[in-house]
């Protein structure tokens, strides 16, 4: 019998992928996943010496006006493996229910589907700097940054510990933020548990797009 199962392959190292999402992806018959130029999903799928005739690479174009019809599409791609009678997996670089391309899919399904969690960089960013994200009454906050320093300055006073994603986009609206509110603990690291894996000491210095940066704002 058919199912299809969308699964976390973790932030980039290959063994931060759960037993059980392992496992699935060994009993696949088709395995869908984002093409991407990091070739983070194909590199860890490659790792597993996994038979490379069931990979089935899945584009997305940044910035895309037809996400909808491309999500859409491969609802209905993914249906038709199905209805083979082929046991399909889609796996997704992080977590699959956040921030990921799977959720531009999901929209349009209307099949049974589970869903194995994965390890984002979030996680593998506070794992590398044994850094704790939230305890007792603290609030955490996680959202991409956008160069819109109202809109940051807002969402960055709104809560105890910040994660924002993607701070390349806004890495001058940040650090402007930042000094204004005095704020010095701040950790930052991009490519999360990959071979080029990088810490930032300084806000200045930050290339990357694939980097995460937490800020706390009571230490």
């Amino acid at each position: 019998m058919s199912d299809f199962t969308v699964i976390g392959l973790g932030p980039g190292d290959p063994e931060l992928i759960t037993l059980k999402g392992y496992k699935k992806l060994m009993n696949a018959d088709i395995i869908f996943y984002p093409e991407t130029s990091l070739k983070i999903a194909e590199n860890i799928l490659t790792h597993y010496n996994i038979d490379k005739n069931k990979f089935y690479p899945l584009n997305f174009p940044m910035g895309s006006k037809n996400i909808d019809k491309i999500g859409k599409d491969y609802a209905l791609l993914i249906k038709k493996y199905l209805d083979g009678g082929k046991n399909v997996v889609y796996a997704v670089e992080g977590e699959p229910l956040l921030y990921s391309t799977f959720i531009d899919i999901m929209k349009y399904i209307d099949f049974n589907f589970n869903v194995i969690p994965g390890i984002s960089s979030i996680n593998g960013l506070s794992a590398q700097l044994k850094l704790i994200l939230s305890t007792k009454n603290e609030t955490l906050l996680i959202i991409p940054a956008i160069d819109n320093y109202d809109y940051m300055k807002e969402k960055i006073l709104s809560a105890d510990n910040i994660v924002l994603l993607k701070i390349t986009r806004s890495r001058e609206t940040v650090k402007r933020i930042i000094n204004e509110l005095n704020i010095k603990n701040y950790y930052i690291m991009s490519y999360v548990s990959m071979d080029n894996q990088k810490i930032y000491y300084n806000i200045d210095d930050i290339k990357d797009y694939m980097t995460v940066m937490v800020i706390k704002r009571y230490i």
